[in-house]
């Protein structure tokens, strides 16, 4: 049966077996988990936060490589990044939560999902790019991606929710301000 996001639903579906499929209408068997408010804010405030994390834990040679670099004279103090990605994931999350508590459609939801998942795909694997692998000039390329995909993410979300897309701009301004560092390490290493 049809399902929407009106109680804040998340889906998990899988294929039915070839011989199932036969005896059924539906393609797809789908399996909904209904999340309070509450249940969803911290979802949507962590999952951000564990794909920092995890790209941390997948990056350890990030210190001693940042160490080693040659470094633009406007990079801020090595502190600064942790404090300020902990705040931006929030930030991030509180803008997802925003935008599923909204009142818009089910496939505007969806879209705003997806959009965030693409950006969130390339958080996770840009200090594995530039730090694991020194693909400074390929990370710089990542990146501006990167902000091509928050550009489109912050439309839709402005288009479906003002707060959600608002709550994004210190985000936007950071990953521009990430990707004129990484143009500085591009030049000076």
């Amino acid at each position: 049966s049809y399902h929407s996001f009106s109680h804040y639903n998340i889906f998990f579906c899988q294929d039915i077996q070839p011989l199932q499929h036969r005896l059924c209408k539906k393609p797809q068997v789908c399996v909904m988990k209904q999340l309070s408010k509450k249940q969803l804010l911290k979802l949507c405030i962590i999952f951000p936060i564990l794909v920092s994390l995890l790209s941390r834990l997948l990056t350890p040679r990030m210190d001693e490589v940042f160490r080693q670099l040659n470094k633009p004279p406007f990079v801020p103090a090595t502190w600064i990044f942790s404090v300020v990605w902990l705040i931006l994931d929030i930030l991030l999350g509180l803008s997802l939560y925003t935008l599923l508590t909204s009142d818009i459609t089910e496939q505007e939801k969806k879209q705003g999902i997806k959009l965030f998942l693409a950006v969130s795909f390339f958080l996770f694997f840009w200090p594995i790019i530039f730090f694991e692998y020194g693909l400074v000039f390929f990370s710089f390329v990542w990146i501006l991606a990167l902000n091509l995909l928050n550009a489109l993410m912050f439309y839709v979300f402005r288009k479906y929710s003002k707060k959600s897309a608002l709550l994004l701009i210190p985000y936007i301004i950071w990953c521009l301000f990430a990707a004129l560092l990484n143009l500085g390490f591009l030049i000076v290493n």
